[in-house]
Order: structure tokens, then C-alpha cells, then sequence
């Protein structure tokens, strides 16, 4: 019988590369307080990387894809026992980011106003989203156009004033799906369906593939509790994985 690991309540630490088989790694960047440290990361970066940055006609954005690569390969470095220099990256058809190596680690990156989140396995798919709540959102109108049938009946059954709120949860979790399953927007987000598990204090989310029983059943999904205004979801490839979550360390003052 296979079984779907709730996220784990010991939270990540360390950041000492240690990453067992059954487990996936979540790390929680604080874009606000790396934002000053941005020009120093830029080191980081190589030259594709770099002339992407100055490319970005506003800080606020150009910062956050400096942080959010330069600590990304950080990240990977550390678990790979390599320099972050030394970590090169491919796209795959259908535009998924990837280590170009061939590697058992695999990752995916998201971020929204103010946080960047990295997920990261072993011999796993792994795909996360996070969003930022907006009130303005047009919750209903949004669903409607681009959910399943069941996902709309499923929202319109929440109460009113948390409409808006259960709609980015059901948003992320089919973004964190689709970058997971790696088909981009080849995909139709009609064709598949993420619910929560009905199950008191469970962080899991049930995944219906609608065409296809057998591809719903390879995939584990969790929501992310990030804090107040977010929302966020993972997919795994597999079963019987422990998910853990951090918050990436501060600056320090050897970060500038």
C-alpha cells in the first residue's frame, strides 16, 4: 500500500547538503532582506545570467532574478558538493529549467512579490508555485476560465469571503502540477483537476488527472503553510517521500 507523507513539522535548519532519497527539501527565500545584497550575488551568475539581469528595465524585478539564481545555485552547489559557478543549467523543450549535467538532483523555483521558494530531490520530479494573495483578483471569473469543472464546483462551494483565498491554493497547486510534470503550457489546466484531502489538520492535496488514473496515482501533493498573504503548493514525482521546509538563512555580513 503506498502512502503519502504529511509535510513534516520538523522544520529545515541547516543547510548542510544532506538530502535522503525519500525526502524533499523546501527553502523559503526572503527577498526583502537579500534585495541589498543583489549586486554582490551578481558574482554568482554567469554571463547568459547576467545579461538577463540588465535586461529588466526596474530593479525590483532585475533584484529578484539576481537573488533568486545566485542562491538557487548556492542551493545546488551545496548539495552537490560543487562551487555555484560551477552549475550549469539547460531548458527543456518545453522550457523547464534543468541541470545540464546528468544528475540524480532534480529542483524547480518559484517566486512572488517579496519571496522566492526552491524545491529540491533526489531522483524525483519536483515542481512548487507560490503566489502572493490579491484581493483584486477576479476569483470566480479566473476559475471559470481556466479550471476544471469539479475545481469551480469546489470553489463555489467555499464561503464567500474565503472565495479569493481558496483560489490561489487551487491556482498553485495546479501551477506546482504542471512544473512538476514538465509539459508547460502544452498542458490544458482543464484536463486535470487538485482538491484538498478531506482529513482533519492534512496538508495533502489529491490529484485527478482526468483521462488518465494512472498518471494521477505518480504524483504526491502538499499545500505549503508560508504565512499570512501566500499561498503555495508542491507536487512530487513518487510516494512515500517526508517533505521538510525552511526558511533560507539571512545575510550575514560575509553575504555582502
Amino acid at each position: 500500500m503506498t502512502t503519502r507523507s504529511e509535510v513534516d513539522a520538523q522544520p529545515l535548519v541547516l543547510l548542510d547538503g544532506t538530502l535522503p532519497n525519500d525526502e524533499v527539501h523546501v527553502w523559503q527565500v526572503d527577498l526583502v532582506a537579500w534585495d541589498k545584497h543583489a549586486d554582490s550575488l551578481l558574482e554568482l551568475l554567469n554571463t547568459e545570467e547576467r545579461q538577463r539581469a540588465a535586461r529588466f528595465k526596474f530593479p525590483a524585478p532585475g533584484n529578484q532574478f539576481v537573488i533568486s539564481r545566485a542562491l538557487l545555485r548556492r542551493a545546488l552547489g551545496c548539495y552537490l558538493r560543487i562551487e555555484p559557478h560551477d552549475i550549469h543549467f539547460r531548458t527543456t523543450a518545453n522550457g523547464k529549467p534543468e541541470l545540464a549535467e546528468s544528475r540524480d538532483l532534480h529542483f524547480n523555483l518559484s517566486h512572488s512579490e517579496g519571496v522566492t521558494l526552491f524545491a529540491l530531490a533526489r531522483h524525483r520530479q519536483v515542481g512548487v508555485d507560490v503566489e502572493r494573495i490579491r484581493e483584486n483578483a477576479d476569483a470566480m471569473e479566473l476559475a471559470e476560465r481556466f479550471f476544471s469543472a469539479k475545481e469551480v464546483q469546489w470553489l463555489r462551494s467555499q464561503p464567500q469571503s474565503e472565495i479569493t483565498s481558496f483560489f490561489f491554493s487551487c491556482w498553485t497547486a495546479k501551477e506546482a502540477y504542471i512544473k512538476a510534470q514538465g509539459e508547460g503550457l502544452s498542458l490544458p489546466l482543464g484536463s486535470f483537476g487538485v482538491l484538498p484531502v478531506v482529513k482533519a489538520g492534512s496538508s495533502e492535496l489529491h490529484l485527478e488527472v482526468y483521462d488518465d488514473p494512472e498518471e494521477s496515482s505518480r504524483w504526491s501533493m502538499w499545500k505549503l503553510e508560508l504565512g499570512p498573504g501566500l499561498r503555495a503548493a508542491l507536487a512530487v514525482e513518487g510516494v512515500n517521500c517526508r517533505v521538510r521546509v525552511g526558511k533560507w538563512p539571512l545575510p550575514s555580513a560575509r553575504s555582502a
